[in-house]
């Protein structure tokens, strides 16, 4: 008897597995087997009802209530997916074991499995019309250089924060969602045909291994030749039978952004090497999987697999499941130091808590004692025959943070000039010389925040653009900016960090801000917006979450805000001074972000 194959996808999975199994229940019917998809349970089964599920998904996410029954797995093939180095391979294998069959899409999990003990078939993917937008027309408009499209891993990060001034000069896209389950679009997550238009215009794709693995990621690459995006990867162990430099270009991690702004000045190397790749995905044997498929599937409908046990997987998958809500364990916080809830491990003792009140006193009364002075611009007005954009710079420089006179140049050398740069030092003294901006001397520190509102008060554009001390940006930041700017009160971009690669690199989301300082400095704001909201904190409690308060009272008046996908900012890592949140994390925490 022949089978009837029902692909299966947890309801709240990814969007990216409910494609693969269309993609793959089509190579089925084209075949000439039958298919159907469908979400959530499994539908109830006729006598020719075979079930297709990804494991390391499905059995995660879909409820207990929802698992199948001893025969509905006995009668489920599992379509694995994932690479040998990885904790969601390792899930897949221990429960993949209590199905009655299983495929792979990769050669090296397919080998890793059967040395394990466990039956599998290699499901080799190939050409999908569900695929290709993209129709091969080698004159077809791109007008984005470089994209990336992979989950944030601090790796990843680290590696894409490096690129930074080799692909400032290009037309870039970065798409860094966290490692969660996404199933409906975002800015940086685009399901389904939202992402193959994206592929579609876009030139180059760069792609990072996750983890330990150092083989293909199989889909993303097909995804991406089958809309004519040229593929830039690491080093990887698992591209026959495509040869490097003919399909795709292979090259060190940490050379993949020059190799990108290097290629993007052959055009004629780029064409060949888009038409060489989308005839080549052409030529892979997805048929004769989707018949290998049929036939296993027909195996288990005339019973010819033995009862399989569903109480280890059942107990393995309730083991794994995350608490409603969970967030990503990698997103990387802005601060140095602090961590949001991560950092609420340690007890605080007393002596912390009166040191913390201690911090806070001083500064609260250097505000009143301390001196303050202004230095004005030196010289005539830079640039004063070019148009200048009606922002304002506000950057504050706080001890441990280096000087901002590169920065300062970064902007007034760009391809879009601020209106004015003012500059607040605060309890740093710089060395005496001639400066473009005009500059406020603290004597002591009083605060980023205080200090910013200072600066806010000599203010006068219409908009803002606020840095801190230790920044230094692309010559396109402010251009790239502006054009975000229309009909948004906030526009943001990534931040290069040494350490944790990418920061700030999310948009606003309260439900994250409540539990991880994510994002900080690096923005450019309306006016209107900062009066609305009275500026920045200056309670000296709340030094270092100035912008994070920022960002959650933007999230919570829902104010809209754009993300740029492009590496414009980069930082040296702060080494901030002793501050209340150090000492007393737990109670500067519940004033910025209480619960409930």
């Amino acid at each position: 008897m022949s089978a009837d194959l029902c692909f299966v996808s947890a309801e709240g999975g990814s969007a990216f597995m409910e494609e693969l199994l269309e993609v793959v229940a089509d190579a089925v019917r084209s075949a000439g087997g039958r298919a159907r998809t469908a979400v959530g349970r499994f539908p109830d089964a006729e006598s020719d009802t075979v079930y297709v599920v990804v494991p390391h998904e499905y059995f995660v996410v879909a409820p207990d209530a929802d698992f199948p029954s001893a025969e509905q797995c006995r009668r489920t093939i599992g379509f694995c997916v994932e690479h040998p180095g990885t904790d969601t391979f390792e899930r897949n294998a221990a429960l993949v074991q209590g199905l009655g069959g299983a495929v792979d899409i990769n050669h090296d999990s397919t080998a890793e499995l059967s040395r394990r003990g466990i039956k599998v078939e290699h499901f080799q993917l190939g050409y999908s019309p569900l695929w290709d937008l993209w129709g091969g027309d080698p004159e077809s408009t791109r007008d984005i250089d470089v994209t990336y499209l992979a989950t944030a891993e601090r790796r990843r990060s680290k590696l894409l924060a490096s690129y930074a001034r080799d692909l400032a000069g290009l037309r870039t896209r970065l798409l860094t969602p966290p490692h969660e389950m996404m199933a409906t679009a975002r800015v940086d997550f685009l399901p389904g045909k939202a992402k193959l238009e994206h592929l579609a215009a876009s030139r180059f794709i760069l792609n990072l291994h996750r983890e330990q693995k150092q083989t293909l990621e199989w889909v993303r690459t097909l995804e991406a030749m089958s809309n004519g995006c040229v593929v830039i990867t690491e080093t990887s162990i698992d591209v026959e039978p495509m040869i490097p430099g003919e399909h795709l270009v292979i090259a060190r991690p940490d050379s993949l952004g020059a190799v990108a702004a290097a290629m993007a000045a052959e055009p004629e190397r780029e064409r060949h090497l888009r038409m060489a790749a989308y005839e080549f995905v052409k030529t892979l044997d997805i048929a004769g999987s989707a018949r290998m498929l049929i036939e296993l599937a027909s195996s288990l409908v005339n019973g010819t697999t033995p009862a399989v046990s569903v109480e280890a997987a059942r107990a393995h998958a309730a083991s794994l499941r995350s608490p409603e809500n969970a967030m990503a364990i990698d997103t990387p916080s802005w601060d140095a130091r602090f961590a949001g809830d991560r950092s609420m491990g340690t007890p605080v003792t007393a002596r912390a808590t009166a040191q913390a009140g201690q911090l806070a006193q001083r500064a609260a009364a250097a505000r009143r004692l301390a001196e303050r002075r202004w230095v004005p611009a030196s010289g005539s007005h830079l640039f004063a025959d070019s148009a200048h954009a009606d922002i304002d710079v506000l950057i504050v420089r706080r001890p441990g943070e280096v000087d901002p006179d590169d920065l300062v140049t970064d902007l007034l050398t760009g391809t879009v000039l601020p209106r004015r740069v003012l500059v607040g030092e605060d309890g740093v003294s710089p060395w005496p010389a001639p400066r473009p901006y005009d500059l406020l001397l603290n004597e002591r520190p009083l605060g980023r925040g205080f200090t910013r509102n200072i600066l806010l008060e000599r203010s006068s554009a219409s908009m803002l653009l606020v840095l801190d001390g230790g920044m230094r940006a692309s010559r396109h930041l402010l251009e790239r900016f502006v054009a975000a700017a229309d009909g948004v009160d906030v526009v943001h971009a990534p931040v290069g960090d040494p350490v944790d690669g990418l920061v700030g690199a999310l948009p606003p989301e309260e439900r994250r801000l409540r539990t991880l300082p994510y994002l900080g400095s690096g923005y450019l704001v309306r006016r209107s917006l900062i009066d609305t909201l009275g500026g920045w904190t200056e309670e000296p409690l709340l030094e270092g979450l100035e912008d994070h308060l920022f960002w959650l009272q933007v999230a919570r008046g829902e104010h809209r805000s754009a993300l740029v996908q492009q590496l414009l900012l980069r930082r040296l890592r702060p080494d901030p001074d002793p501050r209340p949140l150090d000492l007393d994390p737990r109670r500067a925490w519940a004033a910025v972000s209480p619960k409930g």
